[in-house]
């Protein structure tokens, strides 16, 4: 697997994880949960999920660069 492909995978991951925000939002907000909390609930869960997804693509771009002896 070439580095490149875990930055098109993030590329390619981020808006749905971003979508699926916005349907939690708007589902908690229907169920009768504030403003706050049906704002507050889905960006948490966005900023988490898009903050592992991350760490975890960058691991896999970095074994990927070093396994093909580009070293900086």
């Amino acid at each position: 697997m070439s580095f490149k492909n875990p930055l098109l995978v993030l590329i390619a991951a981020i808006p749905v994880v971003v979508l699926l925000a916005g349907l939690a939002a708007y589902l908690l907000l229907r169920a009768g949960y504030g403003i706050v909390v049906s704002g507050l609930v889905p960006f948490v869960g966005l900023t988490i999920v898009s903050v592992a997804l991350g760490l975890v693509l960058g691991r896999a771009a970095e074994a990927g660069r070093n396994r093909n002896g580009k070293r900086d």
